[in-house]
């Protein structure tokens, strides 16, 4: 196996390529201009935005940054801003820990054992395009805690509103980012995605703006966080079908 797998990035963003490249384009925040190191078993997410194999994702990345040497506290977050639901793409959150600090040699992330939002899996449906999932490291204030909007969340995981918890949470710009691709390769994906996904049972769609039939790349805003109201058993479906 190669130590980078970074060739294989997304056509369709890859004329969308955005100054901050530690960033994919269409994302919702800005910053995170030193990037983060990201290694998946033996693969390097280089350059940014490179497609990892879904086999390799099981478990986080090890991650380290070459210029932040705080000796405070962090919060990591990593969300996925192209989950197809009613004929758009949302965010959905796969990972949010505080607590986070620099190993002895000021360079590798120590992440606690007991995180806010444990790992998921990055696992696009079939057919999709490459899912971008963006890796962000904050500067943790001394009073964090989740704000109580996104209790819910941190279980349900869909719908995330990463640009609202960041203005919630008061963790101003990230100190560092980076972002890697995951894309199921059972089956072939279209150029532009052209999604035709039903309503689901239990969801009212009033949080989302638009209803494109194609989707190019990028994330919609969430109205409200609380927009979408779902039963465990719909949130349980829609997770498996669009992470």
């Amino acid at each position: 196996m190669p130590a980078s797998y970074g060739l294989g990035l997304c056509a369709l963003r890859g004329s969308l390529y955005s100054a901050s490249a530690t960033l994919p384009p269409g994302f919702p925040l800005t910053g995170g201009e030193p990037n983060l190191s990201l290694t998946f078993m033996n693969n390097t997410v280089s350059p940014s935005g490179a497609l990892i194999p879904h086999a390799e994702t099981i478990a986080p990345p090890n991650i380290t940054t070459p210029t932040w040497t705080s000796t405070s506290t962090s919060i990591l977050i990593v969300v996925d801003i192209d989950a197809p639901v009613n004929n758009t793409r949302v965010q959905v959150l796969h990972f949010l820990s505080s607590g986070v600090t620099l190993s002895p040699d000021n360079r590798t992330l120590v992440i606690p054992s007991s995180s806010e939002a444990g790992w998921v899996q990055p696992s696009p449906s079939a057919g999709d395009i490459a899912h971008a999932y963006t890796v962000l490291l904050f500067a943790q204030p001394d009073d964090f805690r989740v704000p109580e909007e996104f209790q819910r969340v941190l279980q349900t995981r869909i719908p995330f509103n990463v640009s609202a918890f960041v203005g919630a949470a008061k963790l101003g710009e990230p100190v560092a980012a980076n972002w890697f691709s995951v894309q199921n390769v059972s089956a072939t994906a279209t150029a532009t995605a052209t999604a035709s996904f039903a309503p689901l049972a239990g969801m009212a769609t009033g949080g989302v703006k638009g209803n494109p039939a194609e989707f190019t790349g990028g994330a919609v805003e969430m109205g409200s966080q609380c927009a979408w109201v779902m039963d465990g058993a719909v949130v349980a479906g829609l997770v498996g079908m669009v992470l």
